[in-house]
């Protein structure tokens, strides 16, 4: 029975290990990538929370300052200060201006937007799509509000929230009555983005 750990060992191991987990969590929602094993993401938390413990140890073991109750340091240590350097690391992650910078300084780290596909979607403005199928025929729509673009690898269908013609002369109609598309990303062989929408 000595192999079994104890739930004060159980405690403890969570406890060692939350900082990572909440960071790469909170993290992984920003972020379109392939979740790798369990063994590799237990390796991950692990690392991260080390770096973690070893850069915040002299903020929670000063011999003066606040003095506060020990559950709320350790939640403030396990939690609240993580969440914070995640919600960093997100905003740091996802800010072109660090994209920028490596690039002045000559170095060219793997970009967050793991596609294409996610890279001219995430911020695109109004504007005007041709989506052109894969059996010759093309949809006329608007990239606006309420428009979809799945960011799910292997899956990148998209919904046009309006769907316009384009009449012979070049001229675009919203079609009346209003209405939407989904289409499959299986069906899709290219879009075309036309700024002014």
């Amino acid at each position: 029975m000595s192999d079994i750990p104890s739930s004060a060992e159980l405690t403890s191991l969570a406890s060692l290990l939350s900082p990572g987990v909440i960071i790469l969590w909170v993290r992984s929602r920003f972020r379109d990538a392939i979740q790798s094993k369990l063994t590799d993401q237990v390796i991950s938390f692990a690392l991260i929370s080390v770096a973690y413990r070893a850069a915040s140890y002299p903020l929670f073991h000063v011999p003066a300052g606040l003095i506060l109750p020990e559950w709320l340091w350790q939640f403030s240590l396990n939690f609240l200060v993580p969440l914070v350097v995640a919600a960093v690391l997100v905003f740091f992650d996802r800010s072109e201006q660090f994209y920028k910078l490596t690039q002045k300084l000559g170095l060219r780290p793997t970009h967050h937007e793991p596609t294409a596909w996610d890279f001219a979607y995430r911020s695109r403005g109004p504007s005007y799509l041709l989506v052109h199928l894969n059996d010759g025929s093309t949809v006329a729509g608007v990239w606006v509000e309420g428009s979809f673009a799945s960011s799910t690898p292997g899956d990148r269908d998209l919904l046009v929230s309006q769907l316009w013609t384009v009449d012979p002369s070049g001229s675009w109609h919203c079609v009346n009555p209003p209405r939407a598309m989904l289409i499959c990303g299986g069906s899709i062989r290219m879009v075309e983005f036309i700024e002014g929408g």
